[in-house]
């Protein structure tokens, strides 16, 4: 891929080796089989929203026959997929019922799209379904990981781990479970130093990626002479994601009287659902501001709504006191370019510099920060305007088909060629 924008040196000498010397698509017998392995909507399973954009560029690519590989969940499908079901969280079944699906679907790549809790929250379940990649791959298939998370960058704390030490040691092993099988991709720089400092694996099986955004860079928001968006008199704040572990709003709820003190017609727009490990945690927040004006919560807000709802904000804030992977809500906002307040931990402040994305930052539990600079994005259009065009500037250059595009041409690198000619299985 070669994006204009936001592209950090690793990225870009992935993209170079993988650019060069590639065999030509057109040339090859048949198309690239390829099984997703991913949680797949209308499952609400983590990392859903992201496999679903991956496949979507994978549907488009006449290089590619796809099948996914998904867990669990509703009888209705998105259409346009051939999803195979093989897969539920939290089951001891996991490893049989995938390597079954996978040897069926005979596939030339197994593209696993996870991270350490993809598959399950309890430590056995989750610890058996990461032997999969390997395990595949020991069945001669090429497999690659794009890993959403690193062990070592995950705050125990934050996450509710009763026995941090052993869970630090069943961290490492699965980590080093996952480096047994074929490539990995990860999502920050940074992630990849700490997978090759930290576990003495080749440089060349471990690649940093871009994220990508997802679908249109939608640029209405921007014109010449301004922010078009939104129409509503209402300055909407909107706090999107997983609730309850490293992503809280408490602050922001304490922080609502000051602002709507500076700037009267501000609101408070919370959506998402508790994160699994944090079951209530809404629902006592509800209960504890109910009655608070200028503050809405919203609940689980489906694909198909996303666009109305960054649509109508004014600006989104990630009040996060950690994180153990890249944030795909950045990318969202970037998409339809949203200005930004997060709090300053390394992985974000690590994204914004990476890809070039405008970020207005403030120290984790400083509420007197984080309501000054929300209510200094509120009160200036002008400094919304510079954020927003700066945020679509970094959408354009990274496009969820470029970075899928990327990949492609990494595995026609990797599996063997007689398989892409049709001699092999």
């Amino acid at each position: 891929m070669l994006a204009s924008q936001g592209t950090s040196p690793v990225a870009q000498g992935s993209q170079r080796s993988a650019l060069s010397g590639i065999r030509d698509a057109a040339a090859l017998s048949r198309r690239m089989r390829v099984s997703l392995v991913t949680s797949f909507p209308p499952s609400r399973g983590d990392l859903n929203e992201y496999g679903y954009h991956l496949a979507c560029a994978m549907r488009d690519d006449p290089r590619v026959e796809l099948c996914i590989l998904a867990d669990d969940g509703p009888s209705a499908e998105v259409d346009g997929f051939r999803v195979q079901r093989c897969w539920s969280f939290n089951s001891l079944l996991n490893p049989l019922r995938l390597l079954g699906a996978i040897r069926e679907s005979k596939p030339d790549v197994v593209w696993f799209n996870i991270g350490f809790s993809s598959f399950a929250r309890s430590p056995v379940p989750a610890f058996l379904a990461l032997t999969v990649p390997a395990l595949a791959r020991r069945m001669g298939y090429y497999t690659h990981i794009t890993l959403h998370t690193v062990f070592e960058r995950i705050n125990l704390k934050d996450a509710g781990v009763r026995f941090p030490s052993l869970y630090r040691t069943a961290g490492r092993m699965a980590t080093r479970l996952l480096l047994a099988s074929g490539d990995i991709s990860v999502l920050l720089p940074s992630f990849r130093s700490e997978i090759l400092n930290n576990y003495g694996v080749s440089a060349d099986r471990v690649q940093a990626r871009l994220h990508g955004t997802f679908g249109e860079v939608l640029g209405a928001r921007v014109s010449g002479s301004g922010i078009l968006g939104p129409v509503s008199s209402e300055r909407i704040i909107l706090a999107f994601g997983y609730w309850g572990t490293y992503k809280r709003v408490d602050l922001l709820l304490q922080s609502m009287e000051r602002i709507r003190s500076a700037v009267p017609n501000a609101v408070l727009v919370i959506a998402g659902t508790n994160h699994p490990s944090a079951p209530g945690y809404l629902e006592s927040l509800q209960e504890q501001w109910r009655g608070l004006p200028g503050v809405r919560f919203l609940g689980y807000v489906p694909e198909t709504e996303l666009e109305g709802l960054f649509k109508s904000a004014s600006v989104l804030v990630l009040p996060y006191s950690s994180a153990a992977g890249t944030s795909g809500v950045v990318h969202q906002a970037c998409q339809y370019g949203l200005p930004m307040v997060a709090t300053a931990i390394p992985e974000i402040v690590e994204i914004a510099k990476e890809e070039k994305i405008a970020v207005e930052f403030y120290e984790p539990s400083d509420s007197g920060a984080l309501s000054e600079q929300l209510i200094r994005l509120l009160g200036s259009e002008d400094l919304r305007r510079s954020l927003s065009e700066q945020n679509l500037r970094a959408a354009q250059g990274t496009p969820i088909a470029q970075v899928v595009d990327d990949y492609l041409r990494f595995f026609e690198k990797r599996v063997p060629t007689a398989k892409l000619q049709g001699t092999g299985q």
